[in-house]
């Protein structure tokens, strides 16, 4: 008998070190072969445009090193005005009419972005504050019906236990409506 208990727990030691049959191997597959396929059919800017543009971003801004070096090359001094002077050198080198491509670019995303910030936040917060979600309204009849219950809960005990019956179900519609918020 201890025999057969010692082989049971060795095999269920041995099914609980063992990988799972539909695990997942990270190295097989490059997720960003089709990017770069993609971002040159959808942008209709020319990759030497874009490059100029100070509002492009380039893929080595991005990347992450794969070199095995430990730390930052101490040849390149990086402080926080040198990308600033960077892109400030770039819109310098433009023409005159680049330039005005640029400012024409910048005008239209801010005023898309702003835009989109003034039409999103004001629907949401009037319609917020006009109507009380459907829990919260729950939550406040029941607690109202347990409140009303407990106090004639001096008549008979039965309204007693229906009235903490009541604000406990109160309590749990408030509960989710704070967890939703």
């Amino acid at each position: 008998m201890r025999k057969h208990i010692f082989l049971f727990g060795a095999a269920l030691v041995a099914a609980a070190c063992a990988s799972p049959p539909y695990t997942y191997n990270f190295d097989h597959y490059n997720y960003n072969s089709g990017k770069v396929k993609q971002a040159e059919k959808s942008s209709p800017l020319t990759v030497s445009t874009r490059e100029e543009s100070p509002l492009a971003l380039r893929e080595q801004d991005f990347v992450a090193s794969t070199a095995l070096s430990a730390g930052v090359s101490e040849t390149v001094k990086v402080t926080p005005m040198s990308s600033l002077k960077q892109k400030a050198d770039r819109y310098r080198n433009m023409s005159k009419q680049e330039r005005r491509d640029f400012k024409k670019e910048v005008r239209t995303e801010v005023r898309n972005f702003a835009k989109e910030i003034r039409f999103r936040e004001s629907g949401a917060n009037i319609a917020a504050t006009q109507e009380l979600d459907d829990e919260l309204k729950l939550a406040i009849i029941f607690g109202a019906v347990g409140i009303t219950l407990v106090v004639l809960g001096g008549i008979n005990t039965i309204f007693w236990v229906l009235g903490v019956v009541g604000l406990v179900i109160g309590l749990v519609f408030f509960i989710r409506w704070i967890s939703t918020q």
